[in-house]
């Protein structure tokens, strides 16, 4: 991210949200990119697109990934906002954005903290 936000490491806080431009994750086909996110405290990311492998390492993680074509041009770095990756809403004290909703099977998987913690639960074990 230093790519982007040479201070990213050091001012990110848990519970932030990356809002990003199209294709966001794209070169990262491992699932070490999410978790490093994860790691440092990243709630979601909202994105006018994703690249597909990167997506589904998001989903199987339990990180929460919205599309919304515009949200990087409405929201500026700092702003306070809630997602629902459910209902596809992005609100805030001065903003509401509508993202694509995700699919049921995916809210379920990231209801459950990702696809292991989903298949566990499925299966009734630990």
């Amino acid at each position: 991210m230093e790519g982007v936000s040479a201070d990213f490491s050091s001012s990110v806080r848990k519970g932030d949200i990356i809002v990003a431009g199209r294709n966001f994750g794209c070169g990262s086909s491992r699932e070490q990119a999410v978790i490093a996110l994860k790691h440092a405290g990243i709630g979601a990311v909202v994105a006018s697109s994703f690249a597909r492998i990167f997506y589904r390492n998001a989903v199987n993680l339990g990180l929460p990934v919205l599309v919304c074509k515009d949200a990087h041009r409405k929201l500026r770095d700092g702003t306070s906002v809630r997602v629902d990756p459910v209902s596809g809403s992005i609100t805030g004290d001065s903003v509401r954005i509508d993202a694509e909703r995700i699919p049921e099977h995916v809210a379920r998987i990231l209801e459950q903290g990702g696809l292991v913690p989903y298949v566990r639960s499925r299966l009734g074990t630990r």
